[in-house]
């Protein structure tokens, strides 16, 4: 599936807003509906990968082989950095708590309350590829299935699990949790654009959808509306407008080729990596800056995670993404023990391989 230019552009809004978020919380401004950039993460990766395994068929094992190989390796990186940061100096990370069991169930993404019973791992904002994680492990177990019965399967465990954390407030804390909804949202969106909808709609719902979505998030800033319980039904449907706008916008070719659009999806190509590191890079800024205003600050953070988020993504996250698809395409009879994927999953690891948060 070719990378779309509305898609990058959300990635990149999406990460900038939780960015945002964080540089006001540690500045102490209220910009709360910056969080809604995860909500608007969760259905664009319902889009993706719905789009991608439907478009190159893959099979349950290539799939997460190839998600845990996009995900894992800088999430693991940045993890143990923010724990050494942790121990070496933890008035710099007063929420972050480097216990060993913490550790070890926080880098294989295992639903947990860390040592001040919050469902976080180490890396706080890890607790979102959790949730990743699972819709992953759906979307396996629905490509076993016979392509006419996967948004059958997805729908129901997805809509059962949503169920079951409303009735279950413990497991609603750590994963069971509506929040799933916005995934299944994304996908359906997803199924939309391979029918070819969006093309059909009229010309100026594009746009609407945009201004729809961005004017209840709005309202919602300004008139204080905010509740984690209810966050799926209050964050969840103005993401689903946003993303639907951006995909019409899209397919009638109309969004990608301003200079502002060409630099929002270039940062696209950062957003994994700016998202893991920004947390810590201006928790550990609000640390060494305590008289700083916070008119001051915030900007200042904004501009320093950025930077953090490009640099790791030079050094790190597109490093290693290249040398994992240069093992990817090693003769079989280079590899150990001479096995690996077939040439067909070959081929399709690149088709599942979206930037995702």
């Amino acid at each position: 599936m070719k990378r779309l230019a509305s898609i990058q552009i959300l990635r990149a809004a999406a990460a900038l807003a939780v960015v945002l978020f964080h540089a006001c919380q540690w500045s102490q401004l209220d910009f709360a509906v910056g969080a809604a950039g995860v909500d608007l993460f969760f259905v664009i990766s319902g889009f993706v990968l719905w789009t991608a395994c439907e478009t190159h068929p893959v099979t349950p094992a290539a799939f997460l082989r190839a998600r845990a190989e996009r995900i894992l390796p800088l999430y693991w990186i940045v993890t143990l950095a923010v724990a050494a940061v942790a121990l070496w100096r933890p008035a710099a990370l007063p929420i972050v708590h480097p216990a060993p069991g913490h550790l070890g169930l926080s880098l294989l993404l295992v639903p947990h309350d860390d040592v001040a019973d919050g469902p976080f791992p180490l890396l706080p904002t890890g607790w979102t590829l959790i949730y990743e994680a699972f819709f992953y492990l759906v979307m396996a177990v629905a490509l076993a299935a016979p392509r006419d019965r996967r948004w059958t399967i997805l729908s129901a465990v997805l809509l059962a699990a949503s169920v079951v954390g409303f009735g279950y407030h413990r497991w609603y804390t750590l994963l069971a949790n509506p929040l799933l909804l916005e995934f299944l949202a994304g996908a359906a969106l997803g199924r939309l654009w391979l029918k070819r909808r969006f093309a059909r709609m009229p010309a100026r719902w594009g746009w609407g959808s945009i201004a729809a979505g961005l004017l209840i998030l709005a309202a919602l800033q300004f008139g204080g509306v905010r509740d984690d319980f209810l966050r799926p039904f209050i964050w969840g449907p103005p993401a689903v407008l946003i993303v639907a706008g951006a995909l019409k916008l899209e397919a009638d070719g109309r969004i990608g080729s301003g200079l502002f659009s060409r630099a929002l999806a270039r940062q696209g190509d950062a957003s994994y990596s700016l998202y893991l590191v920004q947390a810590p890079v201006i928790a550990v800024f609000a640390w060494l800056t305590p008289a700083w205003p916070a008119a001051l600050r915030a900007p200042a953070s904004l501009v320093l995670a950025v930077a953090a988020g490009w640099l790791v993504w030079a050094a790190l996250e597109r490093p290693l993404a290249l040398a994992l698809r240069r093992l990817q395409h090693l003769p079989v009879a280079h590899r150990r023990g001479g096995r690996g994927l077939r040439p067909p999953e070959q081929e399709t690891l690149a088709a599942v391989d979206a930037d995702l948060a």
